[in-house]
């Protein structure tokens, strides 16, 4: 036969401290959502990742789907300015995968933040240019030798 139940009765203050640590941790779980959701809203997407898929569009139409593409910018990589603009075109061109160096592929996709001589940018690394496709986005081509 087995033994009867035995109720288990706790100290007031215990269970007062027990409902006190609760109500403060979802206290600080809601301010935590608070804070975040209103630094998301601030900051929504300070380097506009989320654009250059569309600035990028008309690059993806000249491109091969499986090409390794180079990069060639104005933007060095050691700013973040300069990093998030090349990990925004390597997101906006997949499948294709685009290398940080501008020599050594057929195709090399420019990224430009100001108004220069493509041309002679392109020069410089043995490149023609293919298509200005406005808004900084360049596509070179390797010139034949």
């Amino acid at each position: 036969m087995p033994a009867p139940k035995q109720s288990v009765s706790y100290p007031s203050w215990l269970t007062a401290g027990v409902a006190a640590v609760i109500l403060l941790s979802l206290a600080a779980a809601f301010q935590s959502y608070r804070s975040a959701d209103a630094y998301a809203r601030a900051y929504q997407d300070p380097y506009m990742i989320n654009a250059q898929p569309q600035r990028l569009r008309e690059a993806r139409d000249y491109l091969p789907d499986r090409a390794q593409v180079g990069y060639l910018s104005d933007l060095s990589f050691e700013v973040t300015a300069g990093s998030a603009a090349y990990f925004g075109v390597m997101y906006a061109l997949t499948p294709r995968l685009v290398t940080r160096s501008a020599d050594n592929h057929e195709w090399v996709v420019g990224n430009f933040s100001h108004p220069l001589d493509f041309a002679a940018a392109g020069r410089d690394h043995h490149l023609e240019v293919f298509k200005d496709l406005g808004n900084g986005i360049v596509l070179f081509r390797r010139r034949a030798r």
